[in-house]
């Protein structure tokens, strides 16, 4: 899987599903669904590459408003934008973008697998993952790729990359190895939040709390995938009941990205 990882200068934790496999013996096509942390960095070569090896045409940004004032997207020439927020500006605890040292870290640290499950139980997380998932598979491929995106490419990111991966059949292992290829670029951030607050004399514990808000964790999705089975029979009940997602839009999406 790792020969999937976009190569940019700045963007971070970039990679390409094409290549995965589905249930049903097909392939997902490289260079058509992109996933990465925000692109509020993102230099001109990257915007560069991004627009002419990947066609890019689509931008999903799953930050709040405010996350994205904080630090907006370098604007790429040509390419559309829709923000999608899965939180509403009320729900505290998601943005890893407000404060850099430890001290403001732990008192923005969400419980992560209750989190997970918010995400897929919630009407309003439900609906807004439902039309992100529903713009990516509508996109016209013809004109290029889409980009989705959160802060850290990692929990809204990695939840709608779920949805999207279940929709074209692709089964739960292959997804969780895909979400837990975040820990390959986020360890070395992750570590030096944890020795930040190790050094600030606070205990272990909220040591590994500021760490693991960096990483992805099993456990993280196996809460996301627990509520799912809890309240719905199978996968394309809960993108149809759950997310609101049109039958034709699923048809046509592993029509367009499948071969």
């Amino acid at each position: 899987m790792d020969n999937r990882w976009l190569n940019f200068e700045s963007i971070a934790n970039a990679r390409d599903l094409g290549g995965l496999k589905t249930l049903e013996g097909h392939t997902i096509t490289s260079g058509l669904l992109l996933r990465s942390a925000n692109l509020a960095n993102a230099s001109r070569g990257d915007m560069e590459t991004l627009r002419r090896e990947y066609r890019l045409s689509k931008v999903i940004d799953l930050r709040t408003a405010a996350e994205r004032e904080e630090r907006p997207d370098a604007s790429i020439s040509g390419v559309a934008v829709r923000h999608i927020p899965v939180f509403s500006e009320q729900l505290a605890g998601i943005s890893h973008e407000k404060g850099t040292d430890a001290s403001q870290l732990q008192k923005l640290i969400p419980k992560l697998d209750g989190l997970y499950r918010l995400m897929v139980t919630n009407e309003s997380c439900r609906r807004s993952l439902g039309l992100a998932a529903a713009c990516v598979m509508e996109h016209d491929f013809t004109s290029g790729s889409v980009l989705w995106h959160c802060t850290e490419g990692k929990d809204r990111c990695g939840l709608l990359t779920v949805i999207l991966l279940s929709a074209l059949c692709v089964d739960r292992q292959q997804i969780r190895e895909d979400y837990l290829l975040t820990n390959e670029v986020n360890r070395p951030k992750a570590e030096m939040y944890y020795k930040q607050v190790l050094a600030a004399g606070r205990p272990t514990n909220e040591a590994e709390m500021v760490r693991d808000v960096f990483l992805a964790r099993e456990s993280y999705l196996d809460a996301a995938f627990s509520a799912i089975d809890e309240h719905y029979p199978d996968m394309d009940s809960f993108l149809r009941d759950g997310l609101y997602i049109p039958e034709g839009a699923i048809e046509k999406f592993r029509i367009s990205v499948l071969h």
